[in-house]
């Protein structure tokens, strides 16, 4: 991932990205405002993705890009895309279904775009309309799919990401890559606790996974330190190449980190209160960003 990123982001993103829990007052409205209208709204949404894809597919965002072919890859862009276009229709509905979503809205339906994990299979945008799993961009991973799905939630599949260990195995499933724990770059470990080597052979501490990051941080540091002291996540050392490039541009250790200097330095990071501590957290978050920008031109 290219670019700045700051600790107000991570946790703004993280907190739009992750699904409300379905109450009754979810379920009621649900009922009431878009069970009746279900396949027109089916059909606006199909509507908002077509003016979606006929404004961006030809975008330089798009025909720049070597590594993707439209729309594989691009859930992200097409669900933040249409949820622009759905927004300006419940401000100014023109049909039956989004006048009934603004009122489902209004009387406070949740809609809003969540990010996670789909069956087990996929890192996933899609949307939450109250007790409704909504995905726009459902041809992302396989185009010959339907564009839009149309859900009731417990059917879906889909699960906020609250631990690494399955973070990991769906990073390595999804993306291609391997992931290997960061007992290399210890400093960096409490909040970073997986070196993922993607497809193209790029080291990255930091592969868009913002809501997990913040997860970890807002639980003292509990996910990185569960994830790197369970043997299960050992697997294969990390191969010498990728040690080369963390040790001569990084500075890692020569050896993974032991276990007790390890404890030690989730102990000084609760002490200290370093997630409260933007002082020290940004840096750390600007280097894990560096050592993808870095990889990416070697």
């Amino acid at each position: 991932m290219s670019g700045g990123l700051t600790l107000e982001q991570i946790s703004t993103r993280a907190n739009e990205e992750t699904p409300v829990e379905i109450t009754s007052k979810q379920i009621n409205l649900t009922k009431t405002w878009l069970l009746p209208h279900l396949d027109a709204l089916y059909a606006d949404l199909q509507q908002l993705r077509t003016a979606f894809d006929n404004a961006y597919r030809n975008s330089p965002e798009v025909t720049q890009n070597p590594r993707r072919t439209y729309p594989k890859g691009y859930c992200l862009e097409i669900s933040k895309g249409v949820q622009n276009l759905l927004q300006a229709q419940i401000n100014n509905p023109t049909t039956p279904a989004m006048q009934a979503l603004r009122e489902f809205c209004m009387r406070g339906g949740v809609a809003k775009r969540i990010w996670g994990n789909l069956r087990n299979s996929y890192f996933q945008n899609a949307y939450q309309f109250g007790s409704l799993y909504v995905d726009v961009a459902n041809d992302t991973v396989n185009p010959s799919k339907p564009q839009v799905e149309i859900l009731p939630w417990a059917k879906s599949g889909f699960y906020a990401i609250r631990d690494y260990t399955k973070y990991a195995l769906l990073a390595e499933a999804y993306w291609g890559g391997k992931v290997y724990p960061n007992r290399y770059l210890p400093e960096l470990a409490v909040m970073f606790p997986i070196i993922f080597v993607n497809r193209y052979g790029e080291v990255e501490l930091q592969a868009n996974y913002q809501t997990i990051l913040y997860r970890n941080m807002e639980q003292n540091f509990k996910l990185a330190e569960l994830y790197l002291f369970n043997r299960k996540s050992y697997g294969e050392p990390l191969p010498a190449q990728y040690h080369a490039f963390l040790q001569n541009e990084f500075g890692a250790l020569a050896e993974p980190v032991a276990d007790d200097a390890l404890r030690s330095l989730f102990a000084d990071a609760r002490k200290t209160s370093l997630r409260l501590d933007i002082t020290r957290c940004q840096p750390m978050l600007d280097q894990a960003l560096a050592i993808g920008n870095r990889s990416k031109q070697q």
